[in-house]
């Protein structure tokens, strides 16, 4: 008895252990890391101009925009940080926090999930990959206000409440499952063109191989996880009007084709070459993969599900090497289930880390004929601590020790020395949360030119875009992002402006 409340004991301080850990990954530093940036920014545009003029919209110095971060990230995220603003006030930490509440309930969620599904050790060592891995960035995506994370935690809940169902299949739980699988597809638009196509190719699956459950175990969850997606639409039509609709449709459909449905030999290389390269598991992806048919081979509910995991897990692939832009940030629903496999696989490889010593030594001194299965175990378990331990590292570094904020920098000098009223131009989208100044953007539609710039070897979007066509703004911002598609020309902004401050990547200037 005795010896138990000892194990319980040490089992309970490894856990807060890890839980002060987990929470000091989560928090410290939380606005120096990441620096806020053109996503985030645009994100957050949203909830402030909720705030401060009841639009649920994106705003520039001409008015309200409609499209763009309002259908790019759900109401799942804008709304709550919303709230907080109006509680506690417009701030970046105030948005962070609600992020870090989402990423502390993915990363529990996940953990319990992946206990469900393959007992405690999996657990353990699937979060472990999923909060280290510098292939998924968790801590990085998680910590900003983008929806990723968000969308993550609703798929998990939602697929966890699907396979709790496998042995008796409840409607109103095969509801519930599709609800929360669609609010996660409304959180992050991106995870419909995983989720649709894993349904489908789940339900041909049993319909010709497993044969354990009934058709609806499939269509139940999947009429209602496209319905929230619907409903949400369909919402965005009457609020925003027909005509501001069909822009928004319109604009979306050049957005999927110019990132979504690329179809570039040379971009499927460069995303052949990222599932393979050292910070996605060490490159043991494909061959731990390779190896997780086995769990889907049976033909029994707990091989439907891997089956159902590893089918989520192709399609994404798929899409990501086939028709993407080769951003490995396409592949994260992918290799965060990926992280299952990875430690099933150790599990069998490993046997949960128990080496025995005794028989290896006794191998090495040739008094033994296991010498070859010890090492190999052995082997395994050091590459698998490296697997963690290496990308928890550099994520402490990054963490502990950011980089130099130059958001804030400059948005502290353009608080103190700019007027509010002054136009600025720029395409540095942080800045229009971070101060209230009287910012212009270019057009939305823009973004597809600058990402064919960068991933599909187009002009560069200054070709279609004349910051000056209504005259020269007072200030023109350049940072890191207008820098990176060589938005403002510098031989135009040498001869009609003054630089008058530096910092970081940013550079602003007056006009002469």
């Amino acid at each position: 008895m005795g010896r138990y409340w000892n194990n319980q004991i040490i089992r309970n301080i490894i856990r807060i252990a890890v839980l002060g850990f987990v929470l000091f990954l989560v928090f410290y530093h939380l606005t120096n890391f990441p620096l806020t940036w053109y996503d985030e920014g645009s994100h957050l545009h949203v909830p402030k101009t909720l705030i401060q003029y009841g639009v649920y919209a994106d705003r520039s110095s001409e008015g309200f925009r409609y499209y763009g971060p309002t259908v790019g990230v759900g109401p799942t995220v804008m709304l709550p940080i919303a709230a907080v603003f109006k509680l506690f006030g417009i701030g970046l930490l105030q948005a962070r926090l609600v992020m870090a509440a989402y990423l502390l309930a993915t990363i529990f969620v996940f953990f319990q999930f992946s206990k469900f599904l393959g007992g405690e050790w999996v657990a353990w060592v699937a979060t472990a990959l999923l909060v280290t891995s510098q292939g998924i960035t968790l801590l990085e995506f998680g910590r900003q206000v983008l929806g990723e994370v968000p969308g993550l935690l609703f798929l998990l809940l939602g697929i966890w409440v699907w396979f709790d169902e496998l042995e008796k299949p409840r409607i109103g739980r095969l509801v519930l499952a599709g609800i929360l699988v669609g609010l996660g597809i409304v959180t992050k638009n991106q995870y419909l063109i995983v989720i649709v196509p894993t349904f489908a190719a789940g339900w041909f699956l049993n319909l010709v191989y497993y044969r354990v459950v009934k058709g609806r175990y499939f269509v139940i969850p999947a009429i209602a996880a496209v319905g929230i997606y619907a409903l949400w639409q369909g919402f965005l039509v009457l609020s925003l009007g027909p005509s501001t609709a069909a822009e928004n449709f319109q604009s979306l459909r050049i957005a999927t084709a110019g990132a979504a449905l690329v179809f570039s030999t040379s971009l499927m290389k460069r995303s052949i070459g990222e599932l393979l390269s050292l910070k996605v598991f060490l490159s043991w992806l494909i061959p731990i993969l390779i190896y997780g048919i086995s769990f889907c081979i049976p033909r029994r509910k707990d091989g439907l599900k891997w089956g159902i995991l590893m089918t989520l897990v192709g399609v994404n692939l798929v899409w990501y090497v086939v028709a993407s832009v080769s951003w490995i940030r396409y592949a994260f629903p992918a290799l965060v289930i990926s992280c299952l496999f990875v430690a099933r696989f150790f599990e069998d490889v490993t046997g949960k880390l128990k080496i025995d010593w005794q028989a290896f030594w006794q191998a090495l001194r040739g008094k033994s004929v296991e010498l070859g299965g010890q090492a190999l175990r052995l082997m395994a378990a050091v590459w698998l601590i490296a697997m963690i331990g290496v990308p928890l590292v550099q994520n402490l570094k990054n963490i502990v020790f950011p980089e130099f904020n130059a958001p804030v920098a400059i948005a502290k000098y353009m608080d103190e020395n700019i007027p509010k009223d002054a136009l600025i131009e720029t395409w540095e989208p942080e800045m229009g949360f971070l101060t209230d100044h009287n910012y212009h953007y270019p057009p939305q539609i823009l973004l597809d030119s600058a990402v064919g710039f960068i991933w599909r070897g187009g002009p560069p979007p200054a070709e279609k875009y004349d910051f000056s066509a209504s005259g020269f703004p007072e200030y023109v911002l350049v940072g890191k992002f207008s820098s990176w598609v060589q938005l403002y020309p510098t031989e135009v902004l040498d001869q009609h402006y003054t630089r008058v401050y530096e910092t970081g990547p940013y550079m602003l200037y007056k006009l002469k």
